[in-house]
């Protein structure tokens, strides 16, 4: 219903091709009611009716996505005479765009997607891999998932039928993100045919992961580490002691993946029969994100599994997300290496950012958030895994519900949570808690304990609340816009490669998978011959 809480959060990018739907039923009208429009005499804020306002998540999403929409020519605006002297503006649909539900992906905000094919169809084999045929689709993969799950020599199951991946479209060297009208109109193909091999595939990938502008941070100064707070659940003194600088911070970063070959388990017993090297191009785009501070400097010579506890930390910070913002695995992901660690790092999975870790960052500076959940987590798991001997690892009804990239290897739960309760010792004595703090006891009889005093905002740069006067609803808005990544998106994601356009090679990567097996040096890798920009 109406009602139901979206599964995304929703933002200007994810509501244009919406709006430009709903424009092509009835006019946009903003925060008018319909029945104020249909029939003069109703009141302009008629309750009974919800105003587009509300439909499509508030009024600064509206506005955002209006304003996107009328940039680019697709709506156009008319005045309309609600009675004496009363006139309202309102937007429809383009003459010149027809359909616009044909062009708007339900399934994902992603631009682009793969379609795995089958050869073995009849009509498809007519085709070849020159084109695809819709009755010879299995399934849709988006651009983000299909490196890892539909490479060259893949070995996949579609209805109880294993299949193995052949070969795939190359990406195009750039797309466009900007979810909406012809969002995901690039569709390429991966193309499989039946198999009976009796082994699965792993992909083995390299992530890496660049903060390339920061929007807000959180600071712990070396007067607050010294003032005592009561905690019922912490010791009041650490040791070490806990370090001061620069704690949290949250902004925009540019992921890039690459898969670089993959692993050959048997069916029966999981053992690794073999790996192949493969040569695919880097997945690499701008998001949202947000990191914390693990205090590398003094805990990783303390602890053996440092590296192992600030991965297993990451994990478990994710699994607990669902529980704080709209969102599930698919929507949010960690950096999980396992060597090197200096900070817990979450970002959006969808290339642009879908806004989910700016509405998990206000939730870890609350009694009772984030980052005290997943100690819960940590420390009592519900299937009791730390009954089994040793073992550190988690299981899936701890740390291991979450997807990974390094197949759950490389985990310590004991060594997370030390690391957690310092990192909450940290978090509660900063001052931003603390007004958080303040603010709750003040609204104790509210409902909801995360509801913040009428007129005011916190941020991780204000070290007091920010009354709410048109400089500071100003400077709110460039913040968001900033955050929901319009530059980036004005600049388009690198996909592919620059030198894709003008290569003389097919536009697809001929990997033969039986050479990939025999000898995955036989195989000849692309020379680019331009680079990332």
């Amino acid at each position: 219903g109406l009602s139901a809480p979206p599964a995304v959060p929703l933002t200007s990018s994810i509501v244009c091709g919406h709006m430009l739907c709903a424009a092509e039923e009835f006019p946009l009208a903003g925060g008018i009611s319909v029945t104020s429009i249909l029939c003069k005499g109703v009141p302009q804020k008629d309750k009974s009716t919800l105003c587009d306002y509300d439909l499509f998540g508030s009024e600064e999403v509206y506005t955002e996505a209006l304003e996107n929409i009328l940039e680019r020519g697709q709506i156009r605006s008319e005045k309309i005479n609600r009675g004496t002297n009363v006139e309202c503006e309102i937007y429809s649909l383009h003459p010149s765009i027809q359909k616009p539900s044909l062009n708007i992906n339900l399934r994902s905000i992603e631009p682009i997607s793969y379609s795995i094919v089958d050869l073995s169809h009849p009509r498809q084999c007519e085709l070849g891999m020159n084109s695809i045929c819709d009755e010879a689709v299995l399934d849709h993969i988006p651009y983000s998932r299909v490196f890892y799950h539909c490479f060259p020599g893949a070995v996949i199951i579609h209805r109880g039928r294993r299949y193995k991946i052949h070969s795939m479209s190359s990406p195009p060297a750039f797309a466009n993100p900007t979810a909406g009208y012809r969002c995901n109109s690039c569709n390429l193909g991966a193309f499989a045919k039946p198999t009976n091999v009796q082994y699965s595939t792993n992909a083995l990938s390299i992530t890496l992961i660049t903060v390339v502008k920061q929007l807000q941070r959180v600071e712990l100064t070396s007067s607050s580490l010294n003032e005592n707070i009561n905690d019922k659940h912490l010791p009041a003194h650490f040791e070490p002691e806990l370090n001061s600088g620069c704690l949290a911070g949250n902004g925009v970063v540019t992921v890039k993946r690459t898969v670089h070959g993959y692993k050959k388990l048997s069916l029966v017993n999981r053992i690794e029969l073999s790996r192949s090297e493969i040569t695919l191009p880097p997945m690499e785009y701008d998001t949202n994100a947000l990191w914390i501070d693990t205090e590398a400097s003094v805990l990783a010579e303390l602890l053996p599994d440092y590296d192992k506890g600030v991965h297993a930390l990451s994990h478990s910070i994710v699994a607990v997300a669902p529980l704080f913002v709209p969102c599930n695995s698919s929507d949010i992901d960690c950096d999980h290496s396992h060597y090197g660690c200096t900070r817990v790092l979450l970002f959006d999975v969808r290339a642009g950012g879908a806004g989910t870790c700016a509405l998990l960052w206000r939730h870890f500076f609350h009694p009772d958030g984030v980052l005290k959940a997943a100690i819960d987590l940590l420390s009592e798991c519900p299937l009791e895994c730390d009954q089994v001997g040793h073992y550190k690892g988690g299981c899936p009804g701890c740390i291991q519900a979450v997807p990974c990239i390094n197949f759950q290897q490389d985990l310590s739960r004991s060594a997370g949570l030390l690391i957690a309760r310092r990192m909450l010792g940290r978090i509660e004595k900063t001052a931003l808690y603390q007004q958080n703090c303040e603010v709750i006891k003040q609204n104790s009889n509210a409902n909801s304990p995360d509801k913040m005093k009428a007129g005011a905002s916190y941020d991780g740069d204000n070290t007091s609340p920010s009354v709410s006067t048109p400089r500071n609803n100003l400077r709110q808005k460039k913040l968001d816009r900033a955050a929901d990544l319009v530059s980036a998106r004005k600049r388009n994601i690198v996909v592919g490669r620059e030198s894709w356009p003008t290569d003389h090679a097919s536009s697809r990567f001929n990997t033969a998978v039986e050479d990939i097996e025999n000898e995955a040096n036989e195989i000849e890798p692309f020379s680019p011959k331009g680079g990332f920009i």
